[in-house]
């Protein structure tokens, strides 16, 4: 594998972070709430709970780390005012 296609790779591998944030988060900590459930005996309570916090967690971050790249290359770009 030449170098131009590392790069390609990596840079593919970083453009779907996005998509395993938004769907492990949401598990494992809906994982977590099961066995906090089980273990208090509160069976959806914590399940729910936690997995809808994943989720809103994983979603507002990709919408900061969206907004941040999005004003990067907006500095970037050739019509911006130097």
């Amino acid at each position: 594998m030449d170098a131009d296609n590392k790069r390609e790779f990596t840079e593919g591998l970083y453009r779907s972070h996005g998509s395993f944030e938004l769907v492990l988060s949401p598990v494992i900590l809906a994982l977590l709430g099961l066995w906090l459930d089980r273990t208090i005996g509160t069976v959806p309570v914590f399940t729910a709970v936690f997995a809808a916090v994943g989720f809103l967690g994983a979603f507002i971050k990709l919408v900061y780390t969206y907004k941040a790249k999005m004003a990067e290359l907006s500095r970037e770009a050739r019509w911006a005012a130097r």
